[in-house]
């Protein structure tokens, strides 16, 4: 009796001992690292109303989607676990029944024919990342399952193995498989087709749908039959119907759209991504971009490349690449190409902005002008035509290069070049490597910059970098005031500004106000086209990335059609043309000499025009005639004059320069009822276009505020200098 006692309390302590053993094991089993992190999912993109149109390979080109497993419908989770682990939801990690079958097969047989891996092992092993049977990795993977069946519920298990294990074809994960194969979620498959998914994984190159489709229907048609003899199937499931018709695979690839804008999304890990763009706008720029190409690719365009910006919100609802095909990888809007005269509109913002300059300001447009502020650069106008003078609206409208650059040298090169930074437009060295060469375009620009910097322009002056994500934080300068920024879209929608250039049936004349400006580059290698609507900026470019000039082919052939059939399709879509300038205190239009810009003359043709308040012009155009109404210019007209391009019948001012007002020794007294800031000299002389100086410091309007002391007003003008000198008391 005693012995018998003590053989009981052996065995006992044998089994506590085993037991506590067990349970050791168990506790202390190392479960992998990554077992907690999220399965991995393909950025998938997705248009601003949330319709997917790209998926962003990993770095294997893996695709896949992870989903809840409430998302995953009925059948894929039941028809899982019935096929790889029908015990799954009563044993512990470790199915020990079907473990002991396996081993004895494999013994009569001699080789390993079969494993009895449950569903939770199998999520061990995904996370451990290992590959192969060894034995050693089956016992860590079995103690490693039971301890995660300690610290996962069984549905955190199953949800987690559905959205790692690989169907094949790089699919991993069920709804990235249900895609593939059947073009539908998880939730919306039929039983027979997830019973088809569920076998999948047990050999899914041997299964694979697309390329072995016989071997995977048999196996679907075995796994019927095994659920059936199992009494597995569902009520209500004939294993007969699900043989009669079984599943149609279907090959449905990823969606890939818009593959230049795609790349250009930063993913940052995220499962779907809502982007800028818009997926109709993107078809419809798509379409008339290859149509472009068709047209005037026998032209010598190969390459063009089109942007399309919401101008509320700077984001990109539209970027379409198209050209040869050794250059098809290249997203042409993002390299960096010389811009022409596309930054002209910038420099004559900034000349009314400081107001040092207004639309009306007359500048000369003469062979000669440019000499007498640059020795060592010398630009003509394409067209070797030059108009004389004309207003700075014209200038623009007609993108006349010699006003540009008599302008940059008043206002400072260097500044200008500079001040191109508040519109997001970055060049990749500085001012020195360019000179005032840059205004004309000798300066390389990215077309989403530009697209960026002219949207900039339809807010008033708001800029801030083109945007591919809604959430993306916006980064505002302020790089023009509302009124000059309107003054400038409105001399760009002035279809009669630019007649001289381009004529009355350009492409630039949609009817509806739009601003619109073109660019070509030195050698006919670039071609550009940008303007807005009140919604929609649009830009274009047109070239051929190996550099090869396109013949002598303008970007108003180039580039602007291209530009003008997708304007009228966003008008088409509901978009508004551009309202006219609102008048108001720092905004107001007057009437203004056709010819000179200034206060007219009575019965004579005028022009409207908008200014800045306080830049009306002060001088009357009388002043600019003689008797006859013969125009009289300064000198720096003469060899104009004298050409057979004198369209005017215009005149030399004789005389020398003389200062009309103030006269010299004259003596003004500060009025004490009227604020200082309001008594202010007007300043004439005998030739209207000249420089002032007072005390030696330039000025940038031809007047003075009253100030007491002694004064010495200086005014130069083609090497000619007048001096007056006064007093205030």
């Amino acid at each position: 009796m005693r012995r018998r006692l003590r053989v009981i309390l052996a065995v006992g302590a044998l089994a506590v001992a085993g037991y506590a053993a067990w349970e050791l094991a168990i506790h202390y089993a190392p479960l992998p690292r990554t077992i907690d992190d999220p399965p991995v999912a393909t950025p998938v993109l997705e248009d601003r109303h949330g319709t997917p149109f790209a998926v962003i390979p990993s770095a294997t080109m893996r695709a896949a989607t992870p989903v809840s497993l409430r998302d995953m419908g009925r059948w894929l989770p039941w028809a899982t676990v019935a096929i790889e682990d029908h015990r799954f939801w009563e044993h512990h990690g470790v199915d020990f029944c079907a473990t002991t079958g396996a081993a004895l097969r494999n013994l009569r047989n001699g080789t390993i024919i079969s494993g009895a891996s449950t569903i939770t092992q199998q999520v061990v092993k995904l996370a451990s990342r290992r590959e192969g049977r060894a034995p050693r990795a089956k016992v860590r993977e079995a103690f490693g399952a039971m301890k995660l069946e300690q610290h996962w519920t069984k549905e955190q298990i199953l949800e987690s193995y559905l959205n790692r294990i690989d169907y094949g074809n790089r699919r991993f994960g069920a709804e990235a498989a249900a895609q593939a194969y059947f073009g539908k979620k998880t939730a919306d498959l039929s039983l027979a087709e997830a019973i088809f998914l569920a076998g999948l994984p047990q050999s899914p190159t041997r299964l694979n749908p697309w390329l072995r489709p016989d071997a995977a229907m048999a196996r679907y048609r075995l796994n019927v039959t095994r659920l059936e003899g199992q009494g597995l199937l569902p009520e209500g499931a004939s294993a007969k119907e699900l043989l009669a018709h079984p599943p149609k695979v279907s090959r449905n690839d990823p969606p890939s759209l818009a593959p230049y804008f795609a790349r250009m999304v930063p993913t940052n890990g995220q499962p779907r991504i809502r982007t800028s763009l818009d997926l109709e706008i993107q078809a419809a720029a798509e379409r008339r971009l290859k149509d472009h190409i068709d047209q005037v690719g026998g032209a010598g365009v190969g390459d063009a490349a089109i942007v399309v910006i919401d101008n509320a919100t700077g984001e990109i609802r539209a970027l379409a690449c198209a050209g040869k095909a050794g250059q098809s990888a290249i997203n042409s809007a993002l390299e960096s190409r010389s811009c022409g005269s596309t930054l002209k509109p910038f420099l004559y913002l900034q000349a009314i902005d400081s107001r040092a300059f207004t639309a009306a300001s007359l500048l000369p447009d003469t062979p000669d002008a440019i000499s007498e502020h640059y020795e060592d650069y010398d630009p003509q106008n394409y067209s070797a035509n030059y108009l004389g003078p004309v207003r700075l609206r014209d200038a623009l409208g007609n993108s006349l290069n010699v006003p540009a650059v008599v302008t940059l040298s008043r206002l400072g090169a260097r500044d200008t070049f500079q001040r191109l930074n508040r519109w997001g437009l970055w060049f990749p060295r500085g001012f020195d490597a360019y000179g005032a060469g840059f205004i004309l375009g000798n300066v390389p620009v990215r077309l989403v910059d530009l697209a960026a910097a002219y949207a900039g322009i339809s807010r008033g002056g708001q800029a801030w970098p083109a945007r591919v994500v809604p959430s993306a934080p916006v980064e505002s300068r302020e790089a023009a005031s509302p009124e000059a920024c309107a003054i400038i879209a409105d001399v760009l929608s002035d279809n009669s500004a630019r007649l001289w250039s381009f004529g009355n049936a350009s492409p630039l004349n949609l009817g509806p106000r739009t601003a619109v400006k073109t660019g070509t580059s030195s050698g006919f290698r670039d071609g550009w086209c940008v303007g807005f609507n009140r919604e929609h900026t649009v830009a274009v470019w047109a070239g051929n990335l190996d550099g090869r000039p396109m013949g002598e082919l303008l970007a108003v052939r180039s580039a602007a059609p291209l530009w003008a059939a997708m304007m009228k399709h966003l008008y088409a879509s509901g978009d508004h043309p551009l309202p006219e300038p609102q008048a108001s205190e720092k905004l107001h239009t007057i009437a203004v000499d056709r010819e000179t810009g200034l206060l007219p003359r009575p019965g004579e043709p005028t022009v409207k025009e908008w200014f800045l308040a306080g830049t009306d012009p002060k001088e009357n155009a009388a002043d600019w005639y003689d008797a006859n109404g013969t125009l009289i210019l300064p000198k720096e007209y003469a060899a104009w004059c004298a050409s057979p391009q004198n369209r005017l019948g215009a005149k030399i001012r004789p005389g020398k320069l003389a200062i009309l007002y103030p006269r010299e020794g004259a003596v003004f007294a500060l009025n004490p009822h009227l604020p200082d800031g309001q008594q202010v000299l007007p300043l004439k002389s005998s030739w209207p276009d000249c420089e002032w100086f007072l005390n030696g410091k330039k000025l940038t309007t031809p007047e003075v505020p009253l100030a007491r002391g002694e004064w010495t007003l200086t005014a130069r003008e083609a090497g000619e200098e007048a001096v007056a000198r006064y007093s205030v008391e």
